[in-house]
């Protein structure tokens, strides 16, 4: 009898347990995508040629890549910006230097520092599930890297 009882508890403990690990697990790769792709755009040359794309959309897709997947493409902020508060290099006309539209920074990072810094963001979401229960989780990661190129 006891064991009828406790069983479902015990199951929605598990599996809740289980779908948050895997949430953990999900937001560690994105805010390791985040930080690569902020580390990676600091590193390449503001005129660096590309076989494809502009600067922004090359930096977009290593946050993909080494965020396994976990974030769309299309939740990818990268800005290449300077001044205090932050604004794109190049003003509004130069679109290469970030994945927004129009030209913006991906956030207000606080910085008071006015030289060039790249900032990448991203957004996910996850589901956490315990049996009956279900939750949408969002997930996010913000970084900036003083720009070196």
């Amino acid at each position: 009898m006891e064991l009828a009882l406790t069983m479902p508890l015990f199951m929605m403990v598990a599996l809740g347990l289980f779908t948050g690990g895997f949430l953990l697990h999900q937001k560690l790769q994105l805010t390791q995508g985040t930080r690569d792709g902020a580390r990676y755009g600091a590193t390449v040359a503001q005129n660096q040629t590309f076989v494809s794309g502009t600067w922004a959309s090359n930096v977009r897709d290593l946050v993909v890549e080494r965020s396994l997947g976990v974030v769309p493409a299309e939740q990818v902020c990268v800005a290449l910006v300077s001044e205090s508060p932050a604004v794109v290099v190049g003003g509004a006309g130069q679109a290469s230097y970030t994945t927004k539209s129009p030209p913006s920074p991906c956030y207000h990072d606080g910085d008071h520092d006015s030289g060039l810094r790249v900032q990448v963001s991203t957004q996910s979401t996850g589901t956490l599930q315990a049996l009956v229960f279900s939750m949408n989780v969002g997930l996010s990661a913000r970084a900036t890297a003083k720009y070196e190129g």
